[in-house]
């Protein structure tokens, strides 16, 4: 009986610790995922920053004002068109 009472108690004690093992690897699955969803959420956050200035960027009325500052570019005064 003595050897039974033991064997229950070591199983017990082996089972606590399992349980202590388990929980601890859980916690520290649960920071890391939690870490890498503010990684993500950051991301999306520069992400959508970045879409907003390509598209303020590459706006037609931009693009026009930069090439006529930049080089000096203007309208066509008279457009004649020749045939052949």
């Amino acid at each position: 009986m003595k050897a039974g009472a033991a064997l229950l108690w070591a199983v017990v004690l082996i089972s606590a610790l399992a349980q202590v093992g388990v929980v601890h690897g859980h916690r520290t699955l649960l920071q890391e995922w939690q870490q890498e969803d503010a990684l993500r959420v950051q991301l999306l956050q520069e992400h959508t920053r970045l879409l907003l200035e390509k598209s303020t960027l590459t706006a037609h009325g931009r693009v026009d004002q930069q090439a006529r500052k930049q080089l000096n570019m203007t309208e066509p005064g008279k457009v004649q068109v020749l045939s052949q």
